[in-house]
């Protein structure tokens, strides 16, 4: 096996609890990824056993640190704080509930080759069901009245590859595309441009926050990119919860997100998805 490539990259992985899931995520990670510099989990509210357990963990590894963050969630503010506390040139937000597979390997090189291009701001990457088949995330494309989606999401990834380039998948989801977002689950960023913008919006509670972010990158000349080729899997929203979202998280939404919709061409980054959908009373 080839040398693993040391990156400069301080890796955030807040988490609540799941501390199998969370270790199962930064096992992925050191097995098939690059050998970063840090990675940071930030507990968050978490039960002292489950802790723990993360705490015995990390102790293992000298690129491994664990924070604790005992205030109310917010993934914002957590994330914020999180890069107050790190030290990489780049820094990469992940969910706990994501693992890399073989097929990652040398996803988050080719990631953070972009990133360092001096116009790219956040860079994401394709996310598969746990089921390895199927798109939870191919991008972010946005819709009339403030609305955003998941491109391709629910669609099979092996149809996504073979019909590329077909009206049912107009995109490559091998090839590197800009987008107006990428997920939350999976960002990377030169932390310097992501200070140029002061971090996350901490308006956002749960959800909206990482759209915005890349809309707020965008506005400054720091096109948003999704990287094709090699995937990472998400086991969606099954590290919390279920939590409802709070009003003001669509309130903030709607006003970032309305901004970037043309009704003329729809997403200007996806128009081949987006220009049939129409604002609603138009």
């Amino acid at each position: 096996m080839s040398k693993k490539t040391s990156l400069d990259i301080s890796v955030i992985i807040p988490f609540k609890d799941r501390s199998g899931m969370t270790i199962d995520c930064v096992e992925s990670l050191l097995r098939y990824g690059p050998n970063v510099k840090e990675i940071l989990l930030i507990s968050n509210n978490s039960s002292p056993d489950e802790a723990e357990n993360v705490k015995k963990f990390a102790n293992k590894h000298s690129n491994v640190r664990l924070f604790e963050y005992n205030h109310p969630f917010n993934y914002q503010k957590i994330n914020n704080w999180a890069v107050s506390k790190s030290s990489g040139a780049y820094v990469m937000f992940l969910n706990n509930d994501t693992e890399l597979r073989e097929n990652s390997r040398g996803l988050i090189e080719k990631m953070h080759k972009k990133a360092s291009q001096k116009d790219v701001g956040i860079v994401g990457c394709l996310l598969l069901f746990g089921d390895e088949k199927t798109i939870q995330h191919g991008g972010v494309y946005l819709m009339p009245e403030g609305l955003a989606e998941h491109m391709y999401v629910t669609k099979k990834y092996q149809q996504a590859v073979d019909q590329a380039g077909s009206e049912k998948f107009p995109y490559d989801i091998t090839k590197d595309i800009p987008m107006s977002a990428v997920t939350g689950a999976v960002q990377l960023v030169e932390r310097k441009k992501l200070d140029e913008v002061n971090g996350m919006d901490e308006r956002f509670i749960i959800c909206g926050g990482d759209v915005d972010l890349c809309l707020r990158m965008n506005q400054a000349g720091y096109q948003t990119w999704f990287v094709g080729g090699g995937y990472i899997l998400h086991k969606e929203s099954v590290s919390r919860k279920f939590t409802p979202i709070p009003y003001n998280d669509f309130y903030w939404s709607y006003l970032s997100y309305v901004k970037g919709f043309d009704p003329s061409c729809g997403d200007p980054f996806l128009p081949k998805i987006t220009k049939k959908l129409k604002v609603y009373g138009a």
